[in-house]
């Protein structure tokens, strides 16, 4: 009766240092390539510890989208040249262009031009800046958002 209830307690014990996470997921390291060495199991012998991973931080020439989209543009001389309002992203999920609004007063009547998101910089107080004035930013070809072709729009049929 002693060596049940030894096998029931062991049993339990296991089980509940199992965490819960609402299913069967997989730890996040990678699977070991090798078998595990034959070992008798002993009935003592505690659960492995769980694989914790340490918390990952964006780093500080990494920057939010939820940010940039709305944020405004300004040229070499710290004067305002538009306001991105979108990101063009391609299919190896990479920010390929930069969408700005320029020529806008309150909001109203821009003209969206296309630039390449490298050509972006951080200037001085985190302002992002592009190395150009907006007299030449309303001189470049406009960058339609709605009409775009099925190739631009993720909406293709290719594989």
């Amino acid at each position: 009766m002693t060596l049940k209830r030894f096998m029931t307690m062991t049993a339990i014990a296991a089980a509940m240092a199992i965490p819960a996470t609402g299913g069967f997921a997989q730890p996040a390291t990678a699977p070991n390539p090798s078998p595990p060495a034959a070992t008798p199991a002993a009935p003592h012998a505690a659960a492995p510890a769980a694989t914790i991973q340490a918390a990952r931080h964006m780093a500080t020439n990494e920057m939010r989208a939820s940010k940039l989209i709305g944020s405004a543009v300004y040229d070499s001389g710290d004067q305002k040249i538009g306001s991105i309002a979108d990101l063009i992203v391609d299919r190896d999920g990479k920010v390929s262009d930069v969408v700005i609004g320029v020529g806008s007063f309150l909001g109203g009547g821009d003209k969206n031009i296309a630039v390449k998101m490298a050509d972006l910089k951080r200037g001085k107080d985190d302002h992002l800046t592009f190395n150009t004035t907006k007299d030449a930013l309303k001189q470049m070809a406009g960058y339609d958002l709605n009409h775009a072709s099925a190739e631009r729009s993720g909406s293709t049929t290719q594989k």
